[in-house]
């Protein structure tokens, strides 16, 4: 039996439901899919009691004073209410409902357009409601372009994620487990991520085995430069990875470096001559703790009319 309910989130105000789904590329990646013409994200969870739903997450009620986050659930059966709670959570989780951006906002504020747009609710980014799903995703995208990403992204989902069982053509983001029990030269040939599978699938393992608590980072409160060192120590994570991963756990005190983050910074700052990283990252300094979302706007909005550089991204 289907059974469909909807929930009502109400996320903090200002809140741009838009500008947090399309705040970077994650809602392109499996097992997220937007759907343009309703405004709505797709995706498929699988919960802690093992059953497989899918969820519909669109912005029900645009008021600026009073906005309301609406989510469709599809499932096989009636959902207990804890497992409910948890849909509750992980949508919240995605949508950093609970992230207090007022200090960013005050600065942005203060400097005036273009910045002030920032202060109508932008600035969230959205995550995936694991660690270890926003690891995955982000080690792809290094050394590559975007479709080469998304071809990398699809094929986890579709030959490890578990079925949707309404449509077994939408799958899960797979869990380490799952991973971890595969040998080995399977999964490199099904996901063909070359040299990624190797720490994709050691990534698994390490966590299926609980040599690492990986879940347990998204909440520390250890400070920046020591949780940038525990992602260094992850193979497959350099300083371009570990920084985009911080960004994902709210700590903005480091900057993504690859290479559209060089040239932009030639491009905007340096007229047409390459700086060294040290000189590009003194631009946000004057921006604290939250010099990746000030990067991260103005970097959105250079590219808004034309189209943003295909460089490859470095680790």
């Amino acid at each position: 039996m289907i059974n469909e309910i909807q929930l009502q989130l109400t996320p903090p105000v200002p809140f741009s439901f838009s500008g947090t789904v399309g705040s970077h590329g994650w809602v392109d990646l499996l097992p997220n899919a937007w759907d343009a013409e309703t405004k709505s994200m797709r995706r498929v969870e699988k919960l802690s009691s093992g059953k497989v739903v899918k969820l519909i997450i669109f912005e029900e009620c645009k008021e600026e004073v009073t906005p309301v986050i609406g989510v469709n659930v599809e499932s096989q059966g009636i959902l207990l209410e804890h497992e409910i709670t948890e849909i509750r959570t992980r949508v919240s989780d995605m949508l950093r409902l609970d992230e207090d951006l007022s200090e960013f906002y005050s600065l942005c504020a203060r400097r005036g357009a273009p910045w002030d747009k920032i202060t109508k609710g932008l600035g969230r980014m959205l995550r995936a409601p694991t660690f270890f799903e926003d690891v995955v995703k982000t080690i792809c995208t290094t050394n590559v372009q975007w479709g080469g990403t998304k071809g990398m992204v699809k094929r986890l989902v579709e030959v490890y994620g578990e079925p949707y069982p309404n449509d077994e053509t939408m799958h899960t983001f797979p869990s380490p487990e799952i991973i971890a029990t595969a040998p080995f030269d399977d999964f490199h040939g099904y996901v063909r991520m070359g040299y990624r599978s190797d720490y994709v699938h050691l990534l698994s393992k390490r966590i299926a085995s609980g040599e690492l608590d990986l879940e347990s980072i998204k909440t520390s409160s250890l400070p920046t430069s020591e949780l940038k060192k525990q992602l260094l120590s992850i193979k497959g994570v350099g300083n371009y990875a570990a920084a985009n991963l911080l960004m994902l756990i709210g700590r903005y005190d480091e900057l993504a470096i690859d290479s559209i983050f060089r040239t932009y910074m030639r491009e905007r700052y340096f007229k047409g001559v390459l700086p060294s990283d040290k000189e590009a990252a003194l631009i946000y300094d004057d921006w604290g703790k939250w010099k990746y979302l000030a990067y991260w706007f103005e970097i959105w909005e250079y590219y808004n009319n034309q189209s943003p550089p295909q460089s490859e991204q470095s680790s």
